[in-house]
């Protein structure tokens, strides 16, 4: 839908950029380049980013991981919406729009962000991961998940659940329950079916084998015993994990939804703010453990990736040095 991809394709680039962390932050080290340390003005500075894709030099986005996020993006996510969009204009802008009304400025808007959105979303999440902040890194992505299931459930007015399971704009006007059987046997059910099954094979596989990959590569290193045979099943693991942490954010956005009409805009958006901040995200919420057992780490933040560079460096000089 237009209202929500921008933050889902803004989950992808993180989700990305979050599976594929170790071997980003191996690839920055052994760039060498101490010089590209941003805060979070730079991360989303439109210039800042042009400059680092069209140096050709960049670690961040000189690498297999930000390309397949592109055609990830560019090949699948856009053309799904795209088909969408032109197929069923009413439930794609959330029973907003129709041929007669959106403009065409909105429809080059809504697949240019589609898109561009990724790369933001990798791209902060990659400066983070780079500062040793995975909790940080994290939260990109689950932020913008969160932000994309409470857009589907609430929408501006809390009736983002009747705008969803209703095929057109006469069956949103006409709500009642039944609307959704007539909502699973529609066009737009068939197209999301088509490409999910494209969509999420690809970005479940691409994201578990990176982190197995960089797992296995880390302990491989510190010569620590690894089952090989266990590969698969570490694999599923995360990918169950993945799932597990998308859809219970799903959750979290009902009661969002349930807290705002029952105490109203302002009251309950704090209350769900302090629940959800308290419980998840915060150091000692359910969020930092969630995230070690699927990035497979001990701690929430790690060692600055320039740090790591710089002690790299000191070892080469020493090994010229005669005792």
């Amino acid at each position: 839908m237009v209202e929500v991809d921008v933050f889902w394709s803004y989950a992808f680039g993180s989700g990305f950029a979050l599976a594929s962390f170790r071997q980003l932050r191996k690839l920055q080290a052994a760039s060498g380049d101490t010089d590209s340390r941003f805060d979070i003005k730079d991360m989303v500075d439109i210039r800042k980013i042009v400059k680092e894709i069209e140096s050709g030099k960049s670690p961040a986005f000189q690498n297999e991981y930000f390309l397949k996020n592109l055609l990830f993006l560019s090949l699948l996510f856009v053309p799904s919406g795209s088909n969408l969009l032109w197929s069923n204009p009413n439930w794609e802008t959330m029973q907003v729009g129709s041929y007669e009304t959106i403009p065409g400025w909105l429809v080059s808007g809504f697949t240019i962000t589609n898109v561009t959105q990724g790369i933001l979303g990798y791209w902060v999440t990659y400066n983070y991961l780079m500062q040793g902040k995975y909790f940080k890194a994290a939260q990109q992505t689950a932020l913008s998940w969160l932000a994309f299931w409470f857009i589907l459930v609430n929408g501006w007015d809390k009736t983002g659940y009747k705008r969803f399971f209703s095929k057109n704009r006469e069956a949103f006007d006409d709500w009642k329950w039944t609307n959704v059987f007539g909502w699973v046997g529609s066009d737009v059910v068939r197209i999301l079916l088509s490409y999910g099954v494209f969509l999420i094979p690809i970005l479940l596989y691409w994201m578990t084998k990176w982190i197995e990959d960089g797992y296995t590569e880390e302990m491989e290193m510190l010569e620590v015993p690894i089952e090989a045979d266990d590969r698969m099943k570490r694999m599923a693991e995360s990918g169950g994990l993945f799932l597990s942490f998308a859809f219970g954010l799903l959750g979290f956005a009902a009661v969002a939804h349930l807290l705002i009409r029952w105490l109203g805009w302002i009251k309950g958006s704090l209350a769900f703010a302090g629940l959800f901040w308290g419980g998840v995200m915060s150091k000692k919420g359910i969020g930092p453990a969630i995230m070690k057992r699927l990035l497979r780490v001990d701690t929430i933040e790690g060692t600055p990736v320039w740090e790591l560079a710089a002690v790299e460096e000191v070892e080469e000089k020493l090994v010229g040095i005669e005792v």
